[in-house]
């Protein structure tokens, strides 16, 4: 009998090696299909978690900013509140300057008001003092002595034209292109930043340190 293999055996031979083929073809295609969805899905994983981070960090931008405005907002309004009441207590001192008029020693500030103005105009000739129309009234009688006293050898009139101030004085030089003002208000005026200041030291301790007045204020 013959052993060689006949056409059918070589038929049968090259489709059971095409169906291996295929098989393993298959499977290949298979196994990169999964790798290729795995790819994708790890692909699509971590872009959805920078798109989550990403959002994170854009929803605390938002939250960090909002926050931001609120407390800038917050210390608007109180910084608004705090100057609301320097002001208020601004209006009190002058009202409590109105006081300091009905001193007895108030004659003395006066005099020292002008022997400081008297001072300042050292270099200065004929003088001319104002006083406020009330001040005007209770003190032109005792003018001379104050100035006797307070700038012994100058020539100081007392105007008869009142200062427009509660109290204190001007002191000028005859043609008016010099002056010192010793007026509640000038004083006031001139102090305002240090007045701002001490007053917000007063009602905000924690705040600011209140600060030191000179002497020669």
């Amino acid at each position: 009998m013959s052993t060689e293999p006949t056409l059918d055996d070589l038929e049968q031979a090259l489709m059971d090696r095409a169906r291996r083929l295929a098989d393993e073809y298959l499977a290949r295609a298979e196994s990169t299909r999964e790798r290729m969805l795995r790819d994708e899905n790890e692909h699509l994983r971590v872009r959805e978690e920078r798109e989550v981070f990403a959002a994170e960090l854009e929803a605390e931008r938002l939250y960090r900013s909002k926050v931001q405005a609120t407390e800038m907002e917050l210390r608007s309004e109180l910084d608004r509140r705090r100057w609301d009441m320097v002001q208020q207590l601004k209006k009190s001192m002058s009202q409590r300057l109105d006081d300091v008029t009905a001193h007895a020693d108030y004659a003395d500030l006066l005099q020292q008001f002008l022997g400081a103005a008297a001072k300042a105009l050292r270099d200065e000739d004929g003088l001319v003092a104002q006083l406020c129309a009330r001040d005007h009234a209770r003190f032109a009688n005792e003018w001379p002595t104050w100035v006797e006293t307070a700038a012994p050898g100058r020539s100081i009139e007392l105007s008869a034209e009142h200062g427009n101030f509660s109290g204190g004085l001007l002191l000028r030089n005859c043609d008016d292109t010099v002056r010192v003002d010793h007026s509640f208000e000038g004083r006031m005026e001139r102090l305002e930043d240090q007045i701002n200041l001490v007053l917000t030291a007063e009602l905000f301790p924690t705040l600011i340190a209140k600060p030191g007045v000179s002497a020669d204020e």
